[in-house]
């Protein structure tokens, strides 16, 4: 087994050095994505799986390197555009909770199913409360969250590039580096960061917990060294390969009269994120590429990895994520048990 995980981590890490030069965003997160895909798809069922502790240990890395781009700057900003924001994140989940209702009435599939698994950025907090929750179809919430996900993580990227004409920086996978207090501190930082973020039962506390430890430290110490190329590469895969597991034909055959409805729903919500993106551009003065990036439908990590890329303003949308991953993990909850009581 370990020999098999060896050769699916040097077969994604060759992938992501091919999409390297291709110049395309994200090389070594799609290179692992793809890599997973295929071989869940074509391999036998447990020839190949990738264990959910080494994609947190990525996340840890990723947390920091998008922690890293945090400054005292982006905190003014994040006050200034406080309406913007929430703005932001009130549209992407409206427009998630109209397409929930609409496809639960089309495909004739349970309404709270269709919520959880419509949600954008909610994907860990769905899939516990859907495990926990006997009125939930899990098949649905599972599939309908990673073919989302996933959707967003491929397209999105590209449709930056050929619609806004991004440009992705050639080899370049972490932000630049201006100095600062150097890059190991992350270890620490990663460390307490997830202590902490697990203690007060933040979600997704391997990656929130490094963003936001790393993020305070850094507008305290007035900045710190980006985490290095030759880890960040391998944390990338990682995160990647553990994704395309999660896709397994067997869920998607279980619930296959589903998966037009998510995709038709997923590219909505690029739509809207599109919309709403040329509004905050305008009112805030951040490139459009950001703002889309900002909005986007997919995870803190993809995004803000794809921004990376790009030399986008990664705090920005680390900014706009985070908020409306909060919101869902905060507000969702007591929203279903007050629309259908508390269950499960």
């Amino acid at each position: 087994m370990l020999l098999n995980r060896i050769l699916l981590f040097i077969m994604a890490l060759c992938l992501g050095n091919i999409l390297v030069r291709l110049h395309l965003p994200i090389p070594f997160l799609l290179g692992g994505l793809l890599t997973g895909v295929l071989c869940k798809t074509f391999a036998r069922r447990k020839a190949v799986s990738w264990p959910k502790k080494w994609r947190e240990y990525a996340l840890m890395v990723a947390g920091y390197g998008i922690g890293s781009t945090f400054t005292g700057d982006t905190w003014n900003r994040f006050l200034e555009e406080l309406w913007g924001v929430t703005e932001a994140t009130v549209v992407i989940l409206g427009a998630s909770m109209l397409l929930a209702f609409i496809t639960a009435k089309i495909s004739q599939e349970n309404l709270k199913s269709c919520i959880m698994g419509m949600l954008p950025g909610g994907m860990t907090l769905t899939m516990l409360l859907a495990e926990e929750d006997k009125d939930v179809n899990p098949n649905v919430v599972v599939v309908m969250q990673v073919l989302r996900l996933l959707s967003v993580v491929v397209t999105v990227p590209f449709l930056v590039i050929w619609l806004l004409d991004a440009k992705v920086i050639s080899n370049s996978i972490t932000m630049p580096n201006h100095g600062g207090v150097h890059w190991l501190v992350f270890i620490p930082l990663a460390v307490l960061g997830c202590f902490i973020a697990g203690k007060v039962h933040l979600p997704t506390p391997r990656l929130l917990g490094p963003i936001l430890a790393t993020a305070a430290f850094a507008v305290y110490s007035n900045g710190v060294q980006p985490v290095p190329a030759y880890l960040m590469a391998p944390a990338q895969v990682s995160i990647g390969l553990y994704m395309g597991m999660q896709l397994e034909a067997e869920r998607i055959w279980a619930t296959r009269k589903m998966v037009p409805f998510i995709m038709v729903g997923t590219a909505f919500l690029i739509v809207v994120s599109i919309g709403m993106s040329y509004v905050l551009s305008a009112r805030y003065g951040f490139s459009l590429i950001t703002a889309f990036l900002a909005m986007a439908p997919g995870g803190i990590a993809e995004m803000c990895l794809a921004g990376m890329s790009m030399q986008e303003n990664v705090s920005v949308i680390l900014t706009y994520q985070l908020v409306r991953v909060l919101a869902i993990n905060l507000c969702i909850p007591p929203l279903l048990n007050l629309m259908f009581g508390k269950k499960g």
